[in-house]
């Protein structure tokens, strides 16, 4: 018969493992829900770090452009504080060592964002942020702060490639953009403001104000080639006009421009197309990316336009299809970015690269 004594130190040990396991099982279920928090976390402190870099390399592309009004070191360090408070970063110090910093074209890092000025040179922004927290359980080893840290770097500039998304079937003159400026701002009755809508007219002569209606959504001829009427699906009339207008067909051909082995040329909708109707496009007010030609050729269903770029457009009028009116808007893209404009009216971007 085993002593009292024995069975109560037996019946001890088993509660002291007990605990013991206890213990364990409750800082391993810590740890997987602190760890798994910490990685929710550091995903926030990665975003807020990517869209202020991109938001600061969105002002260094104006600074780029020329602007010397919205392209600001002022600005740059107001686009940067306005996205990570908008994002749930923790608000970082400027001119400190670890704040937002400038990206030379080499990608070596220089000046602090904040200092007074842009470099010269620079073409992007690079920025940190973190989150802090108190973990749950892990408190219980001493633990009582936990914070992860990201960075992200973004370059501004003009866009080197086409735009994503569909396209409007107009092409500009690239001479209607020589010396102007995009509008920034509301609709204007001033002939003076950028934001003053302008009357283009249609034809094939490279002049300020010429446009010319674009043969998108169809496949293989209307590309300057001599075709079988209607092939591949690209037509001349009016009804063939609309659909495109209507459903904001893709630009097709011309996704990769001035690349080797790419079409640059689309084929022209000859004549006017009085029953054209933008009213929906109107209405709404929102840009849209149109094509942008520096010469032409061709006639009548074979005339082409040769494309140098995209660039954005707010469609303001559309009379019949005979005449164009709207403003330039010049809307940023996503990356690649270069800093070379390639051509007048390029529409500017920011490319998050790390």
């Amino acid at each position: 018969m085993e002593h009292p004594d024995v069975a109560r130190r037996g019946r001890g040990q088993v509660l002291v493992l007990f605990a013991l396991a206890l213990t364990v099982l409750l800082l391993g279920v810590g740890l997987v829900i602190d760890g798994g928090y910490a990685l929710a976390q550091r995903r926030v402190a990665q975003n807020a770090a990517d869209f202020a870099a991109l938001a600061g390399a969105r002002v260094v592309a104006e600074w780029i452009n020329g602007d010397t009004t919205d392209g600001t070191d002022a600005n740059v360090a107001a686009a940067i504080t306005a996205s990570i408070a908008a994002t749930g970063g923790t608000p970082v110090a400027f001119g400190a060592v670890g704040s937002p910093r400038y990206v030379a074209g080499d990608g070596t890092l220089g000046g602090y964002v904040g200092a007074g000025t842009i470099p010269a040179g620079s073409v992007g922004v690079s920025v940190g942020t973190s989150r802090s927290w108190r973990p749950f359980f892990v408190g219980i080893i001493g633990i009582t702060r936990w914070t992860a840290s990201a960075t992200a770097t973004a370059l501004g500039g003009y866009a080197a490639g086409g735009p994503p998304g569909p396209v409007f079937p107009a092409g500009i003159a690239e001479a209607f953009f020589v010396g102007r400026q995009p509008c920034a701002g509301p609709l204007s009755t001033n002939p003076a403001s950028p934001c003053y809508p302008q009357r283009l007219s249609t034809g094939s002569v490279n002049v300020p104000g010429g446009f010319g209606w674009l043969k998108f959504g169809c496949a293989g001829y209307g590309l300057g080639q001599s075709a079988p009427a209607n092939a591949g699906g690209c037509q001349t009339s009016a009804t063939f006009l609309q659909t495109e207008i209507d459903a904001a067909q893709s630009y097709g051909c011309c996704t990769a421009v001035r690349l080797p082995g790419s079409p640059d040329e689309i084929g022209s909708l000859p004549g006017n197309k009085a029953s054209a109707d933008c009213s929906t496009l109107v209405q709404s007010g929102r840009t849209v990316t149109v094509a942008v030609w520096d010469t032409a050729g061709g006639q009548g269903a074979n005339a082409w336009y040769h494309i140098v770029g995209f660039t954005g457009f707010q469609i303001t009028a559309c009379d019949g299809g005979a005449d164009l009116q709207g403003v330039w808007r010049q809307p940023f893209w996503l990356g690649p970015t270069t800093t070379s404009p390639g051509f007048a009216g390029a529409p500017l971007a920011a490319q998050l690269v790390r």
